[in-house]
């Protein structure tokens, strides 16, 4: 199982450290988090920045036609997401989706 997280910085990431420890274990979970703003941070950041594109999904999945995905977070970016993998081949029948709405 792959596990993204995008966050403005790594004080803003909710269970970033209980998913860096899943990382590689035997649960099979390889997880991948970007922070957007890692220059506003008062915590050191040495992984992915920016945003998530189809590249840097492609860099650790491969292939983005051979998942199902399961989106969830604010409605603009699970909207951006699926728009990102329907354009890449992914069938629509693969993308399973949750918005949560209200912060």
């Amino acid at each position: 199982m792959f596990a993204f997280s995008s966050n403005k910085r790594p004080e803003d990431a909710a269970f970033v450290d209980e998913l860096k420890r899943l990382d590689g274990s035997k649960a099979n979970v390889t997880f991948i988090a970007t922070m957007t703003e890692p220059e506003n941070s008062h915590q050191p950041w040495d992984g992915e920045t920016g945003f998530f594109d189809q590249d840097k999904i492609t860099k650790y999945v491969g292939d983005l036609r051979t998942l199902i995905y399961y989106l969830c977070g604010p409605a603009g970016l699970v909207k951006a997401m699926r728009s990102l993998l329907t354009g890449a081949g992914v069938d629509d029948d693969d993308i399973r989706t949750e918005e949560f709405t209200g912060y």
